[in-house]
């Protein structure tokens, strides 16, 4: 019988390295045998999951899965819209071709100005050359004329004998007047009216042609000849260098044409 000193510990109040029990014979005989060597344990191998298949509309289905949806409604425009979108068009398209007719009219009338202008040019160069032609044959009909009047009418050489006269100053001393001897023949009596006796000689000069004269004064020399004249008259018309239209030069078959026309 315990004694009052003892306590009394109860069962849940033991850990498990205090708590005994009487174990049987086998547990005995297999605590004295060795531990047997334990395996390392296998790691499980992750196993990837297969995927999902995909799942494919069948093949005779002839309606696309996307035609199913809904459609949205459209609204269609009305008559006076439809109007209002020609005249637009309308307005659109005149004032495009207008344009379009513009820039054609305005590139059009360039070329013909560009073309006009040519013309005018061309026509001012022939009416050039046809007024400087114009004028080429006036001058040999106009010289081929006064020869035959000079040879036919004396007189003709009194007026530019006269002119000459009245352009020197009073002659101081003898002057002379040099004619071809026809010429002084038949204007001898004419000019004894216009020339004093007491200051003019008139001397006939056989090497003078016919129609030619020539003054000599104390102070002045005018030379009244044909050519000299021509040769004026030409150098006044930018002309003194053509040969052809000098008063010697002979008469060439076109002007000869030209003249007997």
């Amino acid at each position: 019988m315990a004694g009052p000193h003892r306590r009394v510990i109860p069962r849940e109040e033991l850990t498990a390295w205090e708590r005994w029990e009487l174990g049987g014979i086998d547990e005995e005989r297999r605590a004295r045998q060795p531990l047997p060597q334990t395996a390392t344990p296998e790691l499980p191998v992750q196993v990837q999951p297969e995927p999902e298949p995909v799942l494919l509309p069948p093949v005779d289905d002839p309606v696309p899965a996307y035609e199913s949806l809904p459609v949205a409604e459209v609204s269609l425009p009305t008559a006076e819209e439809i109007e209002a979108i020609e005249q637009q068009a309308m307005r659109e398209g005149f004032d495009a071709g207008l344009e379009a007719g513009r820039l054609a009219a305005e590139d059009e009338i360039g070329r013909l100005k560009n073309v006009l202008q040519s013309l005018e040019n061309v026509t001012a160069g022939a009416e050039r050359e046809l007024a400087e032609s114009v004028l080429d044959l006036a001058l040999v009909l106009a010289r081929e004329l006064v020869r035959q009047e000079v040879a036919a009418d004396r007189k003709l050489l009194l007026p530019a004998i006269v002119e000459a006269l009245s352009g020197i100053p009073p002659a101081g001393g003898t002057s002379r007047l040099y004619l071809h001897p026809d010429d002084l023949s038949v204007l001898e009596p004419m000019l004894a009216i216009e020339l004093s006796g007491e200051t003019w000689r008139l001397i006939a000069d056989p090497r003078l042609s016919p129609g030619d004269a020539r003054i000599e004064t104390a102070s002045t020399q005018i030379d009244l000849a044909l050519p000299g004249r021509w040769h004026t008259l030409l150098r006044v018309l930018n002309r003194a260098e053509r040969d052809d239209l000098q008063w010697n030069a002979p008469v060439s078959p076109a002007d000869g044409a030209g003249s007997g026309g």
